[in-house]
């Protein structure tokens, strides 16, 4: 530290360069006060009808800033600012189909709750997608003019892509995943064959555990591909693509902290497994955001962070990872050293 500011050229050009690239954003405030909510109900149970201060700031915030993480905690009403978000974005442009993910045990109360906060919304619920109404409900989600659609948590990896937008939105992991395995490889003096790539049992007898764990990343990538692509290509399906959704709202986000993540790190407590829901959660963020100019993705959590930081991370690339690339803070190394320092008790 002390040689790096040492030289006042070098000194003055990083301080330019750390105000321009870190230290350029004003904390904004936003008053939702002036909002109408036009259509929302005027009584709920015995008494008046009114969202609370912070419910309807947040609402707005979505509004202006069309990306958000909303970490509220237990009880402070995450399920109306979820739907004031989704409908006043309809009412708006800024969306035309609003897409919520809610979680399992309380799905069906969340689609509930909305429609007594909006009496004339339509809010549609989809419970489940099993063989018999796959079919059926996907074109209902597709074929009406739906104010939000709620689906738990469990439904999202029955969503369907087609193969070529899949592999499309995954590449640049693949990309970094087997750089980083390569690299891994290397520095333990060993090298991943052909047949390593594609299988897993040949995978077992890699001798460099960083290494093992990055194709391990890649190899569940791309299982989870083959899984949501065939059930786009099914005959008679209707793949995520063409169910108009334009804005992807998720409910207790913390449940998707698991998507593959590109670095040779061997830190205690880094966690690097990975989980097909959240690979799922990744392509539908990814999607949204690609198609909407890198907004309308919104996360809802009264626990953003319950094991460790690398969910920090996940939360952000989830919503605001075009952001991420433009100050180099999209891969995991770049974003810890920028952030956080490894520390031992």
């Amino acid at each position: 530290g002390e040689w790096l500011w040492k030289e006042p050229v070098r000194r003055v050009q990083l301080e330019a360069e750390y105000n321009e690239v870190r230290n350029a954003y004003a904390d904004p405030k936003f008053d939702g006060s002036f909002l109408t909510f036009q259509g929302m109900a005027l009584t709920l149970g015995r008494g008046a009808f009114n969202l609370r201060e912070h419910q309807a700031n947040a609402i707005w915030r979505g509004l202006v800033t069309r990306k958000s993480l909303n970490a509220h905690e237990v009880g402070t009403g995450k399920t109306f600012t979820m739907g004031g978000i989704a409908v006043e974005s309809r009412r708006y442009g800024i969306a035309k189909k609003p897409m919520l993910v809610a979680h399992n045990a309380n799905s069906k109360s969340v689609a509930h709750e909305i429609q007594q906060m909006y009496p004339s919304a339509k809010v549609l619920y989809v419970d489940n997608l099993s063989k018999e109404n796959v079919k059926t409900r996907m074109m209902q989600i597709a074929n009406d003019d739906w104010d939000v659609v709620v689906i738990p948590h469990s439904v999202i990896d029955r969503i369907g892509f087609k193969e070529e937008t899949l592999m499309g939105m995954a590449q640049e992991e693949l990309l970094d995943l087997s750089i980083a395995a390569e690299e891994a490889a290397g520095e333990d003096g060993v090298s991943i064959t052909d047949a390593m790539w594609e299988d897993e049992e040949e995978l077992k007898k890699l001798r460099s555990p960083t290494a093992k764990q990055l194709v391990k990343q890649r190899l569940k990538i791309l299982s989870t591909i083959q899984k949501l692509a065939m059930q786009a290509s099914k005959d008679g399906a209707v793949s995520f693509e063409d169910l108009g959704v334009d804005m992807l709202l998720a409910d207790e986000a913390h449940e998707f902290k698991k998507p593959p993540i590109a670095t040779k790190m061997r830190m205690k407590g880094l966690q690097t497994s990975t989980s097909d829901r959240s690979i799922a959660m990744m392509f539908l963020t990814r999607y949204v955001r690609a198609n909407n100019n890198g907004a309308n993705v919104h996360l809802f959590t009264g626990t953003p962070i319950t094991n460790t930081m690398t969910e920090v991370f996940h939360m952000m690339r989830y919503m605001m990872q075009e952001e991420m690339k433009e100050s180099a803070l999209a891969d995991w190394d770049g974003w810890f050293g920028s952030f956080a320092r490894e520390v031992t008790d």
